[in-house]
């Protein structure tokens, strides 16, 4: 059995850049030419010669708009890889940790500097006391 493909809704930027500047340009060209009292198939033959140029210059910048997203698109792309692939490589095993970080000090350290940290508040109270 044949394999059928959908057709894709996007429109390609060459094929519509030049449709759209081949328009315009037959538009203006059949604007200009009746209202410079030329015959109909000078106006037409004119308009037509304008619109297959216009095409085939919208054409070859509608390419170079593709060529330039598409580079873009793909820089993008590499960049947001490389950003991933930075950010697994930082990654730490945080061994089901929540984002506390664990003291390693011992309990009568701590409770050393506690006495000190009292005594220090102790005896500015009374330097206080004694100059009032």
């Amino acid at each position: 059995m044949p394999s059928v493909t959908r057709p894709s809704a996007r429109i390609p930027i060459p094929q519509a850049v030049g449709a759209c500047t081949g328009f315009a340009a037959f538009t203006v060209s059949v604007i200009v030419g009746i209202s410079s009292s030329n015959p109909v198939e000078t106006v037409l033959s004119r308009a037509l010669l304008a619109m297959a140029a216009a095409f085939a210059g919208g054409f070859l910048l509608g390419l170079v708009c593709d060529w330039i997203v598409s580079e873009e698109v793909a820089r993008i792309e590499d960049a947001v890889q490389a950003d991933a692939e930075d950010r697994a490589a930082r990654e730490v095993d945080l061994d089901g940790l929540t984002g506390v970080d664990v003291l390693e000090d011992d309990v009568e350290s701590m409770a050393s500097r506690a006495v000190r940290s009292e005594n220090r508040d102790a005896v500015g109270r009374r330097r206080e006391k004694n100059a009032a």
